[in-house]
């Protein structure tokens, strides 16, 4: 990354280091982690201990809390200012670690020490002096003067780091990185430096063990690696670009150094504010050449300018080189970076694609973005070791890529369906792929280039996508996309019903289901014991009617299933008009004439014509079983209803203020006979036991009289006959074969008996006065046919026949 032009860091994807030739260890106390947050959100402060409820604010704080094996963990994407000096000590094996996740390839979390900010200057971004085992990963470090300085210290690493020298204004910027004093056992690695100074990576006199490895080190000043009086070092495996000077300078008595794997590219000639390059790219002193190896390097020197010196003497190219017995696989093949490269990421070239020494010192197995070594299948493996690591910072990858991305593609009966995009693009050679949707089906085979699915989710939730990319070299990448669907609405099973016309039990049902998933059964129970109505597939019932023949009250039930098992359930109940089905009763409501009704299950159903219509009005009063009673309990001519129930032998009656009486009278299979017995304005109990042919009268006074008439079968009718304004007794004999006439046989005052024939066998006797002439008569009701036949001779009028609907 240009250091030159953008002062911010860029951010990109973190990848460890992978299981070759390893750093030194950052591991760290499993349980000990100290934790740094400057964000206003995260009630940090100094004084605390550095918990994640409540971190330090400074990583300062943090360091002087440190202990050996500790993390200090440093909130990402933030900036902090100020110097950090390290003063605490890890130990082998259990190193204080100064760490910020990366959340992309490079460093996102900056360390800002601005030389012109307060009082006391702060000329390095981190000051290491004098301590063991520290190690600093992930942070991007700007300072005036130096980046970072390592003084008299022992087994410090700076891993994946970015290290900037010369921001706030100072007047000489120094090395972005200086390792001096007597330090030992230093390694800056997978880091990106630049210096607006003088020189990218220092090593001073004294220092030994030092390896620099996998860096990007460009833009500076000056030197990119300068190297004094440092035996040992080793420079393996780092990518050099526009630098001023040499890139790699080992001076004064630098022997037994290592320089190998290197990439250093072409300088433009006017790159340095348009002073000629004039340095070579690499220069060994007299003094460090004893025990020195140079191999495997890519050398681009400046136009004009020679490649290398080695002990004063200028070899213009990596072919002149070899003279000296060193670089006997250097060459000077060109990594062709961009004009305005910021990642130096090369392409696939001959003697730098797979053409590194794999066994080189420091080598890692990952290079400066994390990425793994790869194997380049139309390179030939020049290499050593496994044959195929690159040289430079920066491992070409295999250019296949894959991406997976999913929304949802909602439509009409497919509400849980997304539209998965499944991009893959092959790179250095075929590859295969196959995409799991995330909700437990069996993965799919992609065959194309940018193929379009659309796939049905059980449920609603949030889904992983995962498209796995192989190729035939065994490279496997993988991309993950979340698509995220709604909840899913319940099935909601609803329908209207209606009924064209009251004197018809006829009803009609509209469907109006909703429901997400297609519906592939319907089913209407009408609630009369009737065969549901079924509809399979997805297309709802229509024109649906359902004739009850009778009126009532019925519960009628949809139960709906969808093409995904899911069952609903819905019901209603709909009063339904049509002929009023029952057991008729009659009685005085009011008027001269004496009014019909049907009495069904406890629901009383009065008509005050007698003619066909609708019902003018209802009671509730009783069971099912139940028998109706009408009589005058009150001592007043108003009739109130009661009923018998045959099961007990118990009337209930219910009178003008509403309170009900019991009256237990008769025995199991008795039927009620109730009149005015006792000639008095009021009606008393009877009841007629028609296995004997007996009428039981209860009078007032208690007691009960005991009367023989008709025959086992018979049914009692009581009226008044004779137009005596007391009640008399008869006996109705249905016919005994299905077409035969009924019979009404009734008693008068004197003795005498008359009997007249009217209806046929399935009719149920009714009585009264139907014209109001002051003596009752008698008709009929046909159940068969919900008909009322009354019987008007007695007044020389034609019989009247109706329906009474509900």
């Amino acid at each position: 990354m240009s250091f030159r032009r953008r002062v911010g860091i860029a951010i990109a994807v973190a990848c460890s280091a992978g299981a070759g030739t390893a750093l030194p260890s950052i591991a760290h106390a499993e349980t000990a982690v100290l934790y740094v947050d400057n964000s206003t959100a995260a009630n940090c402060s100094d004084s605390g201990t550095g918990t994640q409820a409540q971190p330090y604010c400074s990583i300062q704080a943090a360091a002087d809390a440190a202990q050996p094996g500790q993390t200090v963990q440093i909130a990402q994407n933030r900036t902090y200012t100020g110097q950090i000096t390290v003063r605490r000590s890890g130990l082998p094996g259990k190193p204080i670690v100064f760490k910020a996740d990366i959340p992309y390839k490079i460093p996102a979390t900056s360390i800002e020490a601005n030389f012109q900010e307060g009082p006391n200057p702060s000329p390095y971004g981190f000051l290491i002096s004098g301590v063991h085992d520290v190690t600093v990963t992930g942070l991007a470090i700007r300072a005036p003067q130096e980046g970072v300085l390592v003084q008299d210290s022992e087994r410090i690493v700076l891993d994946r780091t970015a290290v900037y020298a010369g921001s706030g204004g100072a007047a000489q910027p120094g090395p972005a990185v200086r390792i001096t004093g007597r330090s030992a056992g230093v390694t800056v690695s997978r880091s990106q430096i630049g210096s607006g100074g003088t020189t990218g990576i220092a090593v001073e006199a004294g220092v030994t063990g030092t390896v620099l490895t996998t860096n990007l080190v460009t833009e500076t000043e000056g030197r990119g690696v300068l190297v004094t009086d440092a035996p040992g070092t080793v420079v393996v495996g780092n990518t050099f670009g526009r630098n001023c000077l040499s890139d790699i300078d080992l001076a004064g008595n630098s022997s037994g150094a290592v320089v190998e794997n290197n990439v250093l590219a072409k300088r433009p000639a006017d790159w340095c504010g348009g002073v000629p390059v004039s340095a070579v790219a690499l220069a060994v002193s007299p003094g460090s050449t004893q025990g020195t190896k140079v191999d495997y390097n890519s050398v681009q020197p400046a136009p004009g300018v020679a490649a290398y010196s080695w002990g004063g003497t200028a070899y213009a190219t990596p072919e002149a080189f070899r003279a000296t017995g060193q670089g006997a696989h250097d060459n000077g093949a060109d990594p062709t970076f961009s004009q305005w490269a910021t990642d130096y990421r090369p392409v696939a070239v001959e003697g730098l694609t797979d053409a590194a020494d794999a066994t080189a010192p420091g080598t890692l197995d990952t290079d400066l973005y994390g990425d793994p070594r790869a194997d380049h299948p139309k390179i030939a493996n020049t290499g050593t070791g496994n044959g195929y690591h690159d040289r430079g910072a920066v491992e070409l990858q295999d250019t296949m890529g894959v991406m997976v991305s999913g929304q949802r593609n909602w439509s009409e009966g497919h509400p849980l369906t997304a539209r998965i995009t499944a991009w893959y693009s092959p790179g250095w050679a075929p590859v295969g792929a196959v995409l799991d949707f995330g909700d437990g089906t069996a993965p799919i085979a992609v065959t194309s280039g940018n193929p379009t699915f659309d796939h049905d989710y059980p449920a609603g939730g949030s889904y992983t996508l995962t498209l796995t990319a192989t190729s035939e070299t065994g490279l496997v990448r993988t991309s993950t996309g979340t698509v995220t669907l709604p909840p899913l609405a319940e099935l909601q099973p609803s329908f209207t019903l209606s009924q064209a016309d009251r004197t018809v039990a006829r009803i009609a049902v509209t469907d109006q289901t909703s429901s997400a998933w297609p519906v592939s059964r319907y089913a209407i129970d009408f609630g009369d014991g009737s065969a549901p109505v079924v509809s399979e597939g997805p297309t709802p019932p229509s024109g649906v009617t359902h004739d009850y023949g009778v009126a009532g009250t019925y519960t009628v039930t949809e139960t709906v299933v969808d093409d995904h098992g899911r069952t609903g359930t819905a019901a209603r109940q709909q009063s339904v008009g049509g002929p009023q089905a029952g057991v008729p009763f009659t009685g005085y409501f009011g008027g001269p004439t004496t009014h019909l009704g049907l009495f069904d299950k406890g629901r009383w159903a009065l008509s005050y014509q007698k003619t066909s219509g609708s019902v003018n009005q209802t009671w509730t009063f009783g069971d099912p079983g139940d028998l109706p009673v009408v009589g005058a309990w009150d001592n007043t001519c108003q009739c109130r209803l009661g009923i018998y129930r045959p099961s007990t032998g118990t009337f209930a009656l219910q009178h003008g203020d509403k309170s009900v009486s019991t009256v237990q009278f008769g025995d199991p299979g008795d039927l009620p006979a109730v009149g005015a017995w006792d000639h008095n304005g009021h009606d008393q109990l009877a009841i007629y036991r028609p296995s004997t042919g007996t009428l039981a009268v209860r009078h007032d006074d208690g007691s009960v009289s005991t009367m023989r008439f008709g025959d086992p079968g018979d049914l009692p009718v009581v009226g008044d006959w004779d137009g005596v304004r007391h009640a008399q007794f008869g006996v109705f004999r249905p016919g005994r074969n299905a077409g035969d006439p009924n019979l009404f046989i009734l008693r008068h005052d004197d003795g005498s008996v008359s009997s007249a024939a009217y209806g046929v066998k399935g009719d149920l006797p009714v009585v009264g006065d139907w014209l109001g002439r002051g003596r009752t008569t008698f008709g009929i009701f046909r159940p068969s046919s919900h008909v009322f036949a009354l019987s008007n001779a007695y007044g020389g009028q034609a019989d009247a026949v109706f329906t009474i609907y509900g």
